[in-house]
């Protein structure tokens, strides 16, 4: 199980075959879609720089396997306080999740998880549900890119 940081394979480029990834990324408001159509799904600089803070392989391992057991839930308790209308626990939720995805080197999910909280703050709340329809796709995007650097491929 190698961690390579400089393979290209970790780009963010979407992959063919996944026309519905297309569409996906046409949701969202349009001020934000070109911004977080930019940002990438995996920052291979944040995660080598995570690496550098943690001094250990191992432990850095640890960390993102952990990041991805735990990324459902959080993305879920977003989505979830969101469908609900619960605006303190959608807020909490998405800032606990950027976070965390910064932490990660996930810039795309950082990014739409803090506008999604910024559109709840100041009052929001359609547009920070259509934000947050991304947080799945994306997540799920991060965790393929994720898997793909923690195995090498």
């Amino acid at each position: 199980m190698g961690l390579s940081l400089k393979s290209t394979k970790n780009k963010t480029v979407p992959e063919p075959g996944l026309p519905e990834r297309s569409a996906v990324l046409e949701q969202g408001p349009r001020r934000y879609r070109a911004r977080v159509n930019r940002a990438p799904v995996l920052d291979p600089l944040r995660v080598q720089e995570l690496a550098g803070n943690i001094h250990s392989q191992s432990r850095l391992l640890e960390f993102l396997n952990l990041f991805l057991v735990l990324l459902p839930s959080r993305v879920n308790n977003v989505v979830g306080a969101l469908d609900g209308g619960d605006l303190e626990a959608a807020s909490a939720a998405a800032q606990s999740l950027a976070s965390s995805a910064a932490m990660a080197g996930a810039s795309r999910l950082e990014l739409v998880a803090l506008l999604v909280d910024s559109d709840l703050r100041i009052g929001r709340m359609d547009r920070a549900r259509e934000t947050g329809q991304r947080l799945g796709p994306d997540a799920a995007e991060l965790a393929s890119a994720l898997s793909r650097l923690l195995t090498g491929r």
